[in-house]
């Protein structure tokens, strides 16, 4: 990907070390075009041999992340006799990489970029819109779901959204001119940023039962819930539980797929284990 605008300077000790950076998403498609295809792209391999060489030869990289990237490169020199190994390595290297300070750093580098202070001027927006309820249906707007709920009701929140939108930057614009373009295109980055913000609600234990339409995430402000992906036939969930297994080889619990009473479709998670399971477990050991 290719950013055209200027991102935000970054001086001293913290300028990331961009041959990191970089091996991190050749890895990355390296994995993704071996789980897909079976093979590395042919076209782009000599810059991405240049690439893990920089590496591999710098002497400001740790001993641990070269020795891990020297042996992804001669699994990939050789060839498919080893495929399995070489993603295994993979993974590895990966998990190696995106601890390391320089990837870390640059993870909030890009985060700082896309946030460009958005929170902190719309704070007192989320705040009102986390609170207020739509009396026409009886819910409050935080557990409003754009996947599930009827279209009526979708419209009906993003009419309420824009409003209180234009009324915040109305305000923090010090009672500016509304018909000006400026005025237009803030309200709707604020409608934009507030109908991303609403996908989460605040967490509550009793809603998140086994089985549930909410999952658990860790925003800015703590714990929220967040909806699950839905999907409309058992085989679309059963094929998503395939492709998360494939993805995530260390993760040692198996997924299943379950009718959602909430919507009426089909979501995936994790099968958990009854406490009297693990106190047998415990008492075995």
């Amino acid at each position: 990907m290719t950013y055209t605008a200027i991102l935000p300077n970054i001086s001293g000790d913290a300028t990331p070390n961009m041959d990191i950076v970089n091996l991190t998403y050749v890895f990355n498609r390296w994995l993704k075009m071996l789980n897909r295809y079976g093979k590395l792209d042919v076209y782009s391999i000599n810059d991405d041999f240049a690439t893990i060489a920089k590496v591999i030869k710098a002497v400001n990289i740790k001993r641990p992340i070269r020795n891990i990237v020297a042996t992804c490169r001669d699994y990939a020199l050789a060839g498919a006799s080893s495929i399995d190994r070489l993603v295994m390595s993979l993974y590895s290297a990966l998990e190696v990489l995106c601890e390391s300070p320089e990837y870390m750093t640059m993870r909030n580098w890009k985060r700082q970029y896309a946030e460009q202070g958005m929170s902190k001027r719309y704070k007192s927006l989320s705040k009102r819109l986390a609170r207020e309820k739509i009396h026409k249906i009886g819910k409050e707007i935080a557990f409003t779901d754009s996947g599930t709920d009827e279209p009526k009701t979708t419209k009906l929140v993003r009419r309420i959204v824009e409003k209180r939108a234009a009324q915040t930057v109305f305000r923090n614009s010090k009672n500016g001119v509304r018909d000006s373009n400026l005025f237009r295109q803030n309200v709707r980055r604020a409608t934009s940023f507030s109908l991303y913000n609403l996908t989460f609600t605040d967490y509550d234990q009793k809603k998140r039962e086994k089985g549930t339409h909410w999952k658990v995430v860790f925003g800015k402000f703590g714990k929220k819930l967040k909806s699950k992906n839905s999907y409309n036939s058992y085989e679309e969930a059963i094929a998503a539980c395939n492709s998360y297994m494939l993805n995530h080889p260390y993760d040692i619990r198996t997924m299943n797929a379950y009718m959602c009473e909430h919507c009426g479709k089909w979501h995936i998670g994790h099968e958990r284990v009854c406490l009297d399971n693990q106190m047998e477990m415990q008492s075995a050991c």
